[in-house]
């Protein structure tokens, strides 16, 4: 003998502007086909409620259902069901002429960009070793826009802010250690 189980499902449909419909159906099953017979009759609601909402809520729902039920077994039989929706065809883009003139220009923008001949070996090579090298750096000159309040020498941002800290004036390494 096998024990019954509880089963829940549960819908989110989100019909646009922040609205959602939410549904969530649930009863106790003893075999696979108990619980498919709970999920039909919560697709059945679903169903029941796109049947007296307004047209562009109700293709929502119907798009919801028809994505969540694959198969022909586990879509519901409703008795006095309206006919079936027809299916809708595939979406496929309009090419117009701006569109198509883009395309064009795109395409000959690209042909353009090709060599007429590839580059050689060496060619290739050089152009690697360019992006890969890279330049020597410009040598380091110490910033020194101040200058020491003592002597007159100029003083490294660094230290100027460290003599600022401790001795409230702008000195050097020497003037500071100095007694």
């Amino acid at each position: 003998m096998t024990s019954t189980k509880s089963i829940s499902w549960s819908a989110l449909v989100n019909i646009g502007n922040n609205e959602s419909i939410a549904l969530t159906v649930s009863g106790e099953a003893a075999n696979p086909d108990e619980a498919r017979d709970i999920f039909a009759f919560a697709i059945g609601q679903l169903i029941g409620v796109a049947n007296s909402a307004d047209e562009a809520t109700a293709s929502l729902i119907r798009a919801y259902v028809s994505r969540l039920v694959q198969t022909e077994e586990a879509r519901p039989v409703a008795q006095d069901a309206p006919a079936p929706t027809p299916k809708k065809e595939a979406w496929e883009p309009k090419i117009t002429k701006a569109s198509y003139d883009a395309r064009q220009a795109n395409a000959a923008a690209k042909q353009d960009a090709v060599p007429a001949t590839p580059p050689s070996a060496e060619e290739q090579a050089a152009e690697a070793v360019a992006r890969v090298v890279k330049p020597p750096a410009p040598a380091e000159t110490p910033a020194a826009e101040d200058v020491c309040e003592k002597c007159g020498a100029p003083v490294p941002k660094s230290q100027a802010k460290f003599s600022q800290l401790f001795m409230s004036k702008t000195l050097c390494k020497q003037c500071m250690e100095a007694p």
